[in-house]
């Protein structure tokens, strides 16, 4: 079956536009289970777009259970089907990304809480090694924006709760803009950012000790204190993110 692909619409996110055009294809039957995508050239070439955003996308899709990755042969659509909840693309603003600070303590607070006391040893280590490549990113001159949501993602997997996993990889295709903004604002001031790693080291210390009721205070505490150096931050952040999407840290 030929897959049509739209154009997509300049001056938007070229990458989340995309994904959602593709995910779309893929609930509408044009690619069935199991079945190979066409390659990232093929893709590139039918949206008129460049290879890194066909990557980005298909990173989007790979985050919300849609495809998965094999090495050397391409991606896949999952053979498991997944229900599509579908949302606006939000809009580049302060309000928006506020408004997705809302939703993550509202899942992200109890994954934390079931985290402590359900992951596995081998979900405890890939908590510290996401936390690791944070500032592994950081130093090496990265954003450190997507380890940032894989830490997020492997807390939320380590809950062993379906749902949740699939909440979190439904919202992660609208964070990346999210969390570029906030941690630009973060790297801005270093007090900032020891906040940020002090927040996520207490995070990992409760879930290692098992106590739940810890680890969902300090996510929570952790998104709260976000929101509030967000309210700090400059009028021209947003302005900073669009003009340089890459620089920047939740």
């Amino acid at each position: 079956m030929t897959h049509s692909a739209n154009q997509l619409k300049p001056g938007l996110d070229l990458a989340r536009q995309m994904a959602q055009q593709l995910s779309q294809a893929i609930h509408g039957g044009v690619f069935g289970p199991g079945q190979r995508l066409p390659t990232e050239v093929v893709l590139g070439q039918q949206y008129g777009t460049s290879r890194s955003v066909v990557r980005e996308a298909l990173s989007m899709l790979r985050q919300s259970g849609l495809i998965i990755s094999r090495r050397g042969s391409g991606s896949f659509v999952a053979n498991t089907p997944t229900a599509e909840l579908r949302l606006k693309l939000p809009h580049r603003s302060f309000q928006s990304v506020i408004e997705l600070l809302e939703l993550r303590r509202a899942v992200e607070v109890e994954a934390a809480r079931l985290a402590a006391i359900r992951r596995t040893p081998s979900q405890l280590r890939r908590i510290r090694n996401a936390m690791v490549d944070i500032d592994e990113a950081v130093e090496n001159g990265a954003t450190g924006v997507e380890q940032d949501m894989a830490f997020h993602h492997s807390i939320a997997k380590a809950a062993n709760n379906t749902y949740f996993t699939a909440s979190v990889n439904f919202y992660n295709q609208f964070l990346q803009h999210a969390i570029t903004v906030t941690r630009t604002n973060e790297a801005q001031r270093l007090t900032f950012m020891e906040q940020v790693v002090a927040e996520h080291q207490a995070i990992l210390n409760a879930i290692t000790a098992g106590d739940a009721e810890a680890a969902a205070r300090c996510v929570a505490i952790h998104l709260t204190q976000a929101e509030k150096r967000l309210r700090e931050a400059p009028a021209d952040l947003f302005d900073q993110t669009e003009d340089n999407p890459t620089s920047a840290p939740n």
